[in-house]
């Protein structure tokens, strides 16, 4: 049996495919323990897993005041959060580490766990490579600037590690433009979220249209989802919208819609024709493997933490390359929402291509290739 510390981002499309592939290691007899900030240990804990809360997340919080994200950077990117992992790493001594691809100060401390590194990345890398060397060299900014050292760039926090881990489709993904060695895709991981619960089924033949933009607070957007529900009103659908964080009863709730916290997603999209998304690659891939076409409303929601849709824009341009889907932006009007639900409800190519690529995704378990990823690094020879 190999033990794996896995250091992760709580971000919504980030734990749910973490767990997927700790439940295929457990399966094989393996043991996994999380460690993060403490809003992430319920989300583990109610999954099944161990859960090492990071006490050092916001121990520099202070110095990060000059920030808008202050909170957030100084989890991700300070150095006492890399030397408690480090800390950790010899107290437990796993035989292997997974690190976030957006957790900089575990990548940066990385190497110093003296056994094998995966970088886990839980979308398109081609796709969103530009978007992630903005984000890591924010995060290098921000520590600096917090007097906290220097955090080296995208290349060498990814570049390395033993292994770069892609839970995507590599077809899905655009072609490459530079060469990342120890780059692998598998596929996506379908897991669903924890807090996840069935709605009661209702024996219903009107088209349902499910509606969700991330159950992260750094993607709920109040004025997003009442602008859907808005315009989704007056159609002949019956509308499902999943909201997160967000309290339902801050929106109005037209007379053909159920709005709830968490739901199960899968169930309601094998019942579903359309999705409506903030264009997660978690999200986008799960509705396609229904054959579900989306209408993506991309972009950087009024957040909370001000994470930047690094991914969402790029998936949603994926979508409309294969007929798939439609993207509007954020701010779009409840008339123009109308609109694009009308057209993809109607329109059969929109079906069909997603037909086409829930074919491809069937091919792949997303979660077995994952966990076949980290085994092998366990007792390989170091690079």
């Amino acid at each position: 049996m190999a033990t794996f510390v896995w250091t992760c981002f709580d971000g919504g499309g980030n734990v749910p495919p973490s767990i997927g592939i700790a439940r295929e290691l457990e399966l094989r007899g393996h043991d996994v323990v999380f460690v993060g900030r403490p809003e992430m240990a319920p989300r583990v804990a109610a999954a099944g897993f161990r859960a090492h809360v990071l006490t050092s997340s916001y121990l520099h919080e202070e110095r990060y005041g000059w920030h808008p994200r202050g909170r957030l950077f100084s989890y991700l990117t300070s150095p006492a959060v890399g030397d408690e992992i480090l800390d950790l790493c010899r107290r437990l001594r796993p035989d292997a580490l997974v690190v976030d691809a957006m957790f900089g100060a575990a990548l940066d401390v990385a190497p110093a766990a003296g056994v094998p590194v995966c970088v886990m990345l839980h979308t398109f890398l081609h796709r969103t490579v530009d978007g992630w060397d903005t984000l890591m060299a924010e995060q290098g900014t921000a520590r600096s600037r917090s007097g906290l050292g220097e955090l080296p760039g995208l290349r060498t926090l990814w570049g390395r590690a033993d292994a770069l881990h892609v839970n995507a489709l590599e077809e899905f993904d655009t072609a490459p433009t530079e060469c990342w060695p120890t780059a692998g895709h598998g596929g996506p991981i379908l897991e669903q979220d924890a807090r996840a619960r069935p709605l009661v089924p209702r024996r219903d033949t009107t088209p349902l249209v499910l509606v969700s933009f991330s159950t992260a607070a750094a993607q709920s957007s109040p004025g997003k989802l009442q602008r859907t529900l808005d315009g989704l009103a007056h159609l002949p659908v019956r509308v499902v919208a999943t909201v997160g964080s967000l309290e339902p009863a801050a929106l109005r709730t037209p007379a053909n819609a159920e709005v709830t916290a968490f739901a199960d997603h899968g169930a309601l999209m094998s019942d579903a024709r359309l999705v409506i998304s903030h264009g997660g690659h978690g999200t986008a891939m799960r509705a396609l493997s229904h054959g579900l076409p989306l209408l993506c409303l991309t972009g950087r929601a009024a957040d909370q933490e001000g994470v930047a849709a690094l991914d969402q824009p790029r998936v949603a341009a994926f979508l409309e390359e294969r007929g798939a889907g439609v993207s509007l932006g954020a701010d779009a009007e409840p008339g123009a929402i109308r609109d694009a639900t009308s057209m993809l409800l109607d329109d059969a190519r929109f079906h069909d291509g997603a037909a086409l690529l829930a074919e491809r995704l069937r091919t792949h378990d997303g979660a077995v290739e994952g966990a076949d990823r980290v085994v092998a690094l366990v007792g390989a020879p170091r690079g």
